[in-house]
């Protein structure tokens, strides 16, 4: 499995190297949970909003249509944002592969 950007518009591409700039750009923490990992992302570091992470999650989507994302603010933290991966079964390994490619394994 990879992502596959092919049917992305040039603006849409543009949006999703933006988007996960920031996103990258605020990870704190991961931990796995069932059937995935969560990203803690600390949006002091580089100031990412949530439209931003909207708008990443809604590209790594179509991307990876074999992920499943959602997020959050912590409860315990408003400036950390609790960004949930979940792989389809037959994606099993595909978010460890590039968390691990990432260095955040």
């Amino acid at each position: 499995m990879d992502a596959n950007f092919e049917g992305f518009t040039e603006e849409q591409k543009d949006e999703y190297k933006r988007c996960a700039r920031l996103v990258h750009g605020a990870f704190d923490t991961v931990e796995p949970i069932s059937g995935g990992y969560r990203l803690n992302l600390d949006t002091s570091k580089n100031r990412v909003t949530t439209n931003d992470i909207s708008s990443f999650v809604r590209l790594e989507q179509k991307a990876c249509p074999f992920l499943t994302l959602k997020f959050q603010a912590s409860r315990n933290n408003p400036l950390l944002i609790q960004l949930d991966m979940i792989e389809s079964p037959e994606a099993r390994g595909f978010l460890e592969d590039q968390l691990r490619s990432y260095g955040y394994l």
